[in-house]
């Protein structure tokens, strides 16, 4: 098996043999040591071997958002694949469960418009800025005017999953911390699997005319949806046209395969705080 190209490197005093926890919430002072360990339990546990990819696909043919996808692909297939996913399309999802990762969303959407915020910040092309600090006001709203206005930073740590709280605090680190390409890679995948995730699923599978979740899937698999996936890769991709060193297109390549292995965990955790007792009871409507 060949080793990854890329993998988070900890400090000496915090590089543990194996992570066999993830602890839900994370305090302030240990931030820097458990995001190490949330990356590297994804990176153990995410197959195929992620960030696996050489210098020489930056530059071959096709752009290279769409290299990252396809590269990604196995990984987007999970989410198309997983309950979630397949029992939203059959119907059969539970209110709760929806109820629940709708809610969780939206406490993502809050930290997502943020990082749109910092790219635009961090961006020297005002025509760049513009779009992204737009975008990043349209997340705010993804379930309706209002819904985040009053999400914040204590509504989040108190109400956010472990994944939720573990693959906002992923891209949050890449998008203020690493170089635009590497940052645009962690948000990218959000966008880049709902369009195909969505698209793919209205074009091939028949959705029954009562299926509470019919308005959802159509809003997601709408053609303007796959415009913004468009315009979002074309930012990337400007970034990637001058040539990009193996190590930077090794991290970008980690970085989008991360967290399309979040998506994936976003979806299927739902399911999984759905199955405990009182879920139906304590599920928060939207």
């Amino acid at each position: 098996q060949v080793a990854c190209a890329w993998r988070p490197r900890p400090p000496a005093s915090m590089a543990p043999s194996r992570v066999v926890d993830v602890p839900r919430r994370l305090t302030a002072g240990g931030m820097g040591a458990a995001r190490w360990l949330l990356l590297a339990a994804l990176a153990a546990a995410a197959s195929p071997c992620l960030g696996q990819v050489h210098a020489k696909d930056a530059s071959a043919g096709g752009s290279f958002a769409s290299r990252l996808f396809e590269s990604a692909r196995p990984l987007a297939e999970e989410s198309l694949k997983g309950r979630f996913i397949s029992e939203m399309v059959a119907g059969t999802l539970p209110k709760a469960a929806f109820d629940y990762y709708l809610r969780q969303d939206n406490l993502y959407l809050t930290k997502y418009a943020r990082a749109f915020a910092v790219l635009g910040a961090k961006s020297d092309n005002t025509d760049e800025l513009v779009w992204l600090l737009n975008a990043s006001v349209g997340f705010l709203h993804e379930h309706g005017a209002g819904h985040n206005r009053h999400v914040d930073d204590q509504t989040f740590e108190r109400e956010a999953s472990a994944t939720t709280l573990a693959y906002t605090s992923f891209f949050l680190q890449a998008t203020w911390g690493e170089e635009a390409i590497v940052g645009y890679a962690s948000v990218l995948p959000c966008q880049r699997l709902y369009d195909w995730l969505f698209a793919t699923i209205n074009a091939t599978r028949d959705i029954e005319p009562d299926n509470p979740y019919q308005d959802f899937i159509r809003q997601y698999a709408d053609p303007g949806v796959h415009r913004t996936t468009l315009e979002l890769e074309a930012f990337l991709d400007r970034y990637a046209q001058h040539g990009l060193s193996e190590e930077v297109v090794a991290r970008a390549q980690y970085h989008y395969d991360a967290a399309m292995k979040y998506e994936a965990q976003f979806f299927e955790e739902a399911l999984h705080h759905c199955e405990a007792p009182g879920c139906a009871a304590n599920a928060t409507a939207t």
